[in-house]
C-alpha cells in the first residue's frame, strides 16, 4: 500500500487496522486489493464463493459519504454492466447498473442519497457512519451478496 499521508488517509488507514475489519478479512468476507489514495479497491466475498471487486472513492474520508462502484478485481477497470451481480429485491435494486454504473443504489452511498432523503427514516441503519467507516459498507455490501436474495453467477456445464 502506499504512503498514506492525508488526514483522510491516515483516518482510512486506522479503520482498516480495526479488529472488525481484520475480523472480516480473517472471515474472508472482503479483502483490500489496492489503494491509489482518494480510491480503494476491495474484494467481497459472496455465499457462492465468488468474489466481487468495488472501487471506493474516499475523499472527504470518514466525514463525507464515500461513493463505490463495481471494477475488475484484477485492474480496477469499471465492470460491465452485463457482469454486476444479480439478484432480487434489495440485491437487484443495489446491483442495478440501469441507474446509475457509477455508484451503488444505497443509503450510504454520496450519489445515492440525494434525491432519497426519506431513506434517513426508513433506513437508518443503512447509512453512512464515520465512526465505522469502511467496515460498515463492506458489511453492508456482503450482507447483500451473502443474502439469498443474490443470485450465483450461471457457469457454463463443464
Amino acid at each position: 500500500m502506499e504512503t498514506l499521508v492525508t488526514a483522510e488517509a491516515r483516518a482510512f488507514r486506522e479503520h482498516l487496522e480495526r479488529p472488525d475489519f481484520q475480523l472480516g478479512t480473517i472471515k474472508q468476507q472482503w479483502r483490500l486489493l489496492r489503494v491509489a489514495w482518494p480510491t480503494a479497491d476491495f474484494a467481497i466475498r459472496a455465499r457462492d464463493g465468488t468474489e466481487w471487486g468495488f472501487r471506493f472513492l474516499l475523499d472527504g474520508y470518514p466525514a463525507q459519504l464515500p461513493n463505490a462502484r463495481l471494477c475488475d478485481i484484477e485492474t480496477g477497470a469499471p465492470l460491465a454492466a452485463e457482469y454486476w451481480p444479480k439478484g432480487s429485491g434489495r440485491v437487484a435494486a443495489a446491483f442495478n447498473p440501469n441507474w446509475n454504473a457509477a455508484a451503488l443504489y444505497l443509503p450510504c452511498d454520496r450519489m445515492a442519497l440525494p434525491g432519497h432523503e426519506q431513506w434517513i427514516v426508513e433506513h437508518p441503519e443503512l447509512l453512512w457512519k464515520p465512526a465505522s467507516g469502511i467496515v460498515h459498507y463492506l458489511e453492508i455490501i456482503h450482507d447483500l451478496l451473502a443474502s439469498f436474495a443474490y443470485f450465483a453467477p450461471v457457469r457454463p456445464a463443464a
